[in-house]
């Protein structure tokens, strides 16, 4: 008897959300390590509950924020073989350890150095899970709880953020960091004990017998057609090298499908106010404290982050339908806050534009361009070159992001803003004549 059959008997119908569940929790761990840099960078240019005994300086606060997306960015090309080998729960399960290992470090860390150690670690952990998980929760969850199960990722990603601001800022840091290896460690224990493979593996490694049992515990009813849709795309699987997806424009096409939207998601301007959200509000003369503005948005962003799979679900809403609302509402929410920045900050009257403008702006956010990048990721790719395409698509999210990150301290506030609604305006281009739902599923790429 499997580990696992335990909680399949238990959950019955409902195993597969538990499955869903547990693997977002990757995205919960690493949405709490990008966010952890607002209330510990703060804490770190201080002196009161700072372990290294000086303030950093803003080149290591910079290093710190924007090293972990060097790691990220190289994660997912370490991974891609391996995964094929041993299968992506065993891989994201055993990639998961790092992170309470890095929070332990992190715990006892008293010089700068380890910081950088372990935010390197974090994001190499960071980039190789975000490239196998979309595609595992695509693999088990079935046909028509995939769109939904997939789009309740903004859930983790927003819980995560969340944990960071609510905690970190009222906590001792290495009581902070203890409370993440803890979780973290639960994390790795319900993934690698809790779950089962994809069925895509089984197939590929133990048959076809296999595949229909772990199919039935899946599923509800008749399992046969998915079982035959699963052994032909196995059947037709060949190894493939970093450079196949350049040689045919068949393979180039979702290659462009799976990593423009991932890019654009993080040049709108989310990713300054993750990771700097609490020094963002500190550049404001607002009178409400930095840390608790911080913890209003984030507050918003989870209580709206049922937005998208409650959209998607009514089928009145496509996802394009739902991109050209998000870069709009992103777009000028952008705009405001860079003119903002660039002229109204010595105006007293405007001190609350930017508590408001932020949460204007998570609204629009939750309404599709969290998930939908993610979802296209673990459905756009043919079974011959998924890994190899994930990893890739991944790896360039993540090395996209440390120049808007390393510059924070480099480029006046204003011009990232503006930055950024010029990147909405590329993604409504992008929403108009690239992107497309009609990309192949596993199901159909035979």
């Amino acid at each position: 008897m499997k580990s696992w059959d335990f909680l399949a008997s238990f959950f019955g119908q409902y195993y597969t959300f538990f499955i869903a569940f547990v693997a977002h929790s990757a995205f919960f761990t690493i949405c709490v390590t990008a966010a952890w840099t607002s209330p510990v960078l703060a804490k770190l240019g201080e002196m009161e509950d700072n372990p290294l005994g000086r303030p950093l300086t803003p080149e290591e606060s910079d290093l710190i924020g924007s090293i972990y997306f060097i790691g990220a960015s190289i994660g997912p090309l370490l991974c891609i073989f391996s995964v094929e080998r041993f299968g992506r729960k065993k891989m994201l399960a055993l990639l998961s350890a790092i992170t309470p290992i890095s929070y332990i470090i992190l715990t006892f860390a008293e010089n700068v150095e380890l910081y950088y150690l372990a935010r390197v670690l974090l994001g190499l952990y960071a980039g190789a899970a975000l490239s196998i998980e979309p595609v595992y929760v695509s693999e088990i969850a079935g046909p028509q709880e995939r769109e939904f199960l997939m789009s309740c990722v903004s859930v983790f990603n927003f819980g995560g953020i969340l944990a960071s601001y609510a905690v970190g800022p009222f906590i001792p840091l290495f009581y902070f960091n203890s409370l993440i290896a803890v979780f973290s460690l639960t994390f790795v224990i319900l993934l690698a004990l809790g779950c089962p493979e994809s069925p895509y593996y089984v197939m590929q490694t133990k048959g076809k017998d296999e595949t229909r049992v772990l199919l039935k515990k899946l599923r509800r009813g008749d399992v046969e057609g998915e079982l035959q849709a699963i052994e032909k795309t196995v059947g037709n699987q060949s190894r493939s090298s970093y450079f196949e997806i350049f040689k045919s424009t068949k393979n180039f096409k979702p290659f462009v499908l799976a990593t423009i939207p991932l890019v654009l998601q993080q040049y709108c301007g989310i990713t300054l106010i993750v990771t700097y959200s609490q020094l963002i509000f500190l550049q404001t003369e607002i009178s409400i404290p930095s840390h608790i503005c911080s913890i209003i948005v984030v507050c918003l962003q989870i209580s709206t982050s049922f937005l998208t799979p409650t959209l998607l679900k009514s089928q009145k809403f496509t996802q394009k339908s739902l991109l050209y609302l998000c870069f709009t509402g992103l777009g000028l929410c952008n705009l405001v806050l860079g003119f903002f920045f660039l002229y109204g900050k010595d105006v007293a009257s405007l001190n609350f534009l930017p508590l408001v403008g932020l949460i204007v702006f998570v609204v629009f956010y939750n309404c599709g361009i969290d998930p939908i990048p993610w979802i296209t990721l673990g459905q756009v790719y043919p079974m011959n070159i998924n890994t190899v395409g994930t990893a890739l698509s991944t790896s360039i999210f993540f090395i996209s992001i440390f120049p808007v990150l390393y510059m924070f301290y480099k480029v006046d506030l204003s011009y990232l803003f503006l930055s950024s609604a010029f990147s909405c305006l590329l993604g409504l281009l992008y929403a108009k004549f690239i992107f497309t739902e009609n990309f192949h599923k596993k199901e159909e790429s035979a």
